[in-house]
């Protein structure tokens, strides 16, 4: 998938702890599917290993990969676990600095959703039928806002 290889190249630099032998399943690859994962609702490793089973074919078309099957429960959590805090976050920070600088003349816009929600705020969020508010922002630093409303 064209649109995830900067971030599945970032992800390749994170170092592998597995030796040669056990390294079945590409590492970027199950980082990355991981997320989609726990994105979709996956809160364990089997949980995470049940994505991969219903979403095998998508994902070995979508990422062009041969997984004949999806690995162990206890495969990923040996993976994930193995892996070094301090390189994964520097893999995730370098993303975040990615998507914050759009190209020379390209016109981006970020909308940031803050999910906390303040006691009493919920009942009147759903009285106003589905009007959402957003902070928007443009370039780096200046901001404004923008509502929406669904329908």
């Amino acid at each position: 998938m064209k649109s995830l290889e900067p971030f599945l190249a970032l992800l390749a630099a994170i170092p592998d702890p597995r030796r040669a032998e056990g390294k079945l399943y590409r590492l970027p690859h199950v980082l990355l599917f991981s997320i989609f994962a726990i994105v979709s609702g996956a809160n364990s490793y089997r949980g995470i290993q049940t994505y991969f089973k219903a979403h095998l074919r998508a994902l070995n078309k979508a990422f062009k990969i041969k997984w004949r099957r999806a690995p162990a429960h206890t495969a990923i959590r040996y993976i994930l676990q193995g892996l070094d805090a301090a390189n994964v976050e520097k893999a995730f920070r370098e993303h975040a600095a990615f998507l914050n600088f759009a190209p020379d003349g390209a016109e981006a816009c970020v909308i940031a959703f803050d999910g906390k929600t303040p006691e009493g705020q919920l009942r009147q969020f759903q009285r106003r039928q589905g009007q959402t508010s957003a902070q928007r922002v443009r370039g780096r630093y200046g901001a404004g806002s923008c509502s929406h409303r669904n329908r």
